[in-house]
């Protein structure tokens, strides 16, 4: 998933999915049920996902399908850095140009406290922004009914965890009044990722899409890229975006049978059905 989100904003597409084999959907650090960190950054992330799929399923060859900052998680798992690589490494929303005024703000942003709010309706609006989702569907829109709910939270919530290791959300018996978005505002930290540097290392065929209407990317963008599409076959193609027509940022959620018909012409995607 991407920055401001959680694992279930996939929702839609897992509905979707033509298969009932496992489909792993973590929380990155950081971000809706997962915990808060002191460190944040792609690589780290990875690792999580990493050690998630040595827990539970070894040996098993796996796709990997991200969104936005999720997506250059993915890129991370398809170096084989952490363990072995997937066997197809599809992106959605990459963002890839990055303004100066952008990267001098990261450290401002990444240092604040959570924005609080008196109401959880404040809190829902705030997250639905931080995730790419304001404007584009409704807070009652039943498609992201679940990851609204586990993208806002009270302030004086306790995060612990089960014996199974699913995040548990302690609320105290006195109420706080105040609310705020399920997500570290540290984790902005990540900034922009070493594309050359990831895609030069990929070890499987990496695959990019974006929204005809995504703000944060266009297809000329990707053109950045020749230089080490170049070098490494398995990025040949990451010069030529999919383009979804009609579709946005978020992409998954506004039309999931896109992104599945799409994956179903990738390389490598069929061996894990």
């Amino acid at each position: 998933h991407g920055l401001g989100a959680n694992r279930f904003v996939w929702d839609p597409l897992i509905g979707a999915m033509p298969w009932d084999g496992a489909i792993v959907v973590p929380d990155l650090r950081g971000h809706g049920g997962a915990e808060w960190r002191d460190l944040y950054s792609f690589g780290a992330m990875a690792a999580d996902v990493a050690e998630v799929l040595a827990d539970e399923h070894r040996d098993t060859p796996y796709v990997v399908l991200g969104h936005s900052m999720g997506g250059i998680v993915g890129l991370a798992l398809a170096s084989g850095w952490f363990g072995p690589p997937p066997v197809l490494a599809a992106t959605i929303g990459v963002k890839l140009r990055w303004s100066d005024e952008e990267l001098g703000r990261i450290a401002d942003l990444a240092s604040r406290p959570p924005r609080e709010f008196p109401d959880r309706d404040g809190a829902v609006e705030w997250f639905m922004k931080l995730a790419g989702l304001y404007g584009v569907f409704d807070a009652d829109d039943k498609r992201i009914e679940l990851a609204i709910e586990a993208g806002v939270m009270r302030t004086d919530t306790e995060l612990r965890f089960t014996e199974d290791g699913e995040p548990m959300r302690i609320d105290p018996p006195v109420p706080a009044p105040g609310w705020c978005a399920a997500q570290d505002p540290a984790t902005v930290e990540v900034g922009p990722p070493d594309m050359a540097g990831l895609l030069a290392a990929a070890k499987c065929t990496v695959a990019m899409a974006i929204g005809e209407h995504d703000p944060l990317v266009a297809s000329d963008h990707h053109a950045d890229l020749a230089a080490v599409a170049a070098t490494n076959p398995h990025a040949a193609g990451v010069t030529a975006p999919l383009v979804f027509a009609s579709l946005g940022h978020n992409a998954m959620v506004e039309d999931p049978q896109a992104i599945v018909d799409w994956l179903a012409t990738l390389p490598g995607f069929a061996d894990v059905l």
